[in-house]
């Protein structure tokens, strides 16, 4: 990972030296189309998800993490009497509003692997999505038309 770094800053440098800082931008409108390629393409598989799944009527429990050796808390949810996960980290602002366990939601559950998207979860992918298709439109008009 370090290598490419250092022979990105070469040829960077490289560019900047000899005046072509057109082929550094065309390089850098490039790697943030990619990016939001990427974005879309991530929010996309998980709208696809969504449709295989199955609508639940949920209740939120707790905000603890899924597993000992886990990096971020997720929500869980009680679904018919068995606790869930939610796939996505839960959100540290509007915590008391976004999780509030004095009301009932609807939940996308696959209980093949046990863990659903919570209508929180869901804001984010249709949010995401949008933001991404936003952003590559917004990089292509600018660097390349």
């Amino acid at each position: 990972m370090s290598t490419v770094i250092l022979i990105l800053l070469v040829i960077i440098t490289g560019c900047l030296i000899f005046g072509r800082v057109d082929i550094v931008l065309i390089g850098g409108a490039g790697l943030l189309m990619a990016l939001s390629a990427i974005l879309v393409l991530f929010f996309l598989f998980c709208l696809l998800r969504l449709i295989f799944m199955r609508r639940r009527e949920a209740h939120f429990t707790r905000i603890d993490y899924p597993r000992e050796n886990s990096l971020y808390e997720v929500a869980f949810y009680n679904v018919g009497g068995k606790e869930y996960p939610c796939i996505f980290p839960e959100e540290g602002i509007f915590r008391s509003y976004f999780y509030n366990p004095d009301r009932r939601c609807h939940v996308f559950l696959n209980e093949r692997n046990g863990r659903l998207f919570d209508p929180v979860s869901l804001i984010t992918i249709i949010f995401g999505f949008f933001a991404g298709l936003a952003f590559g439109t917004i990089v292509y008009l600018l660097f390349f038309i």
